[in-house]
C-alpha cells in the first residue's frame, strides 16, 4: 500500500520510534537519541507481536491476528481475518480511527490513526475493504480519546472456503508534529516521509509480523 522511493527526493525529518520491543539483533537504527534523524535506507526495525511501538502521535501494540467466525450484519455467521490492536492517543485532541489507506494514495496528513498502517502482506482483497473501529465494553467507536488506551479491530471478510494466511506482516508509519510549510507555521500531526517527484512516500518506522491463529466464533 505504499510506493517505493524513487526519483530525487526532498527529505523530511524522521521521528525514530522508541520501542522497547525492537528486536535489535542485526538491525541498526541510525539514531536513538530521542530526537530527529535522517531517513535511512536500512530495513525498518522489526517489532514482536504485543510489544509497544512509539508512533509519535500514538502508542500502539499489534496484539494478534485471528481467523474467526462472527455474526454478520443480519445475524448470519461470517468468516473474518481480525487484527487486534491496542492504541493510545498521545495527542491533546480527539482523533479519528479512520480507514486503511488505498495503494498509492497515502498522504502526509491522513488525519487519523489507520492512515499509518501503510501496507499489509499478503494483501487481503475484499469488496468494500476492511472494517476498522474501536471497541469499548462492546460499544463500537470511530474515535480515539487523548490518553485512553482503546482496542482497535481491523476486520477483513473472508470467503467460507478461502485459505487464510499463516501470518501477516504490517509496515507501520510514524507521525511528527511540525509546521505544514514555510508559509503556514500551524503545527499538524504529519506522517514521516519524503516528498519525491511523484508525490509523498511514507517512511516505514517499524515492521511487525503476526501469526494467524484459528479461533472459534
Amino acid at each position: 500500500m505504499m510506493s517505493s522511493p524513487r526519483g530525487s527526493r526532498r527529505r523530511r525529518p524522521v521521528l525514530v520510534p522508541v520501542a522497547s520491543a525492537v528486536l535489535a539483533a542485526g538491525i541498526g537504527v541510525t539514531a536513538v537519541s530521542g530526537g530527529f534523524a535522517q531517513a535511512a535506507d536500512d530495513p525498518p526495525p522489526k517489532v514482536a507481536p504485543g510489544k509497544m511501538i512509539d508512533q509519535g502521535q500514538f502508542r500502539t501494540q499489534f496484539v494478534k491476528a485471528a481467523d474467526t467466525t462472527q455474526p454478520g450484519t443480519f445475524g448470519d455467521l461470517k468468516r473474518y481475518l481480525v487484527l487486534t490492536l491496542k492504541v493510545t492517543n498521545l495527542g491533546d485532541e480527539t482523533t479519528g480511527i479512520g480507514l486503511l489507506p488505498e495503494a498509492d494514495k497515502i498522504g502526509s496528513m491522513p488525519l487519523n490513526f489507520a492512515g499509518s498502517i501503510l501496507r499489509m502482506r499478503p494483501e487481503i482483497k475484499t469488496k468494500y475493504g476492511p472494517e476498522v473501529y474501536g471497541t469499548d465494553f462492546g460499544v463500537k467507536t470511530g474515535l480515539l480519546q487523548p490518553g485512553v488506551a482503546t482496542t482497535v479491530l481491523v476486520k477483513f471478510e473472508l470467503e467460507p472456503t478461502a485459505t487464510a494466511p499463516t501470518s501477516v506482516t504490517l509496515d507501520v508509519g510514524s507521525f511528527v508534529y511540525e509546521p505544514l510549510g514555510l508559509r503556514d507555521q500551524t503545527h499538524y500531526w504529519q506522517l514521516v516521509g519524503d516528498d519525491d517527484d511523484d508525490g509523498f512516500v511514507p517512511t516505514v518506522a517499524a515492521e511487525v509480523t503476526l501469526p494467524v491463529t484459528r479461533e472459534r466464533g
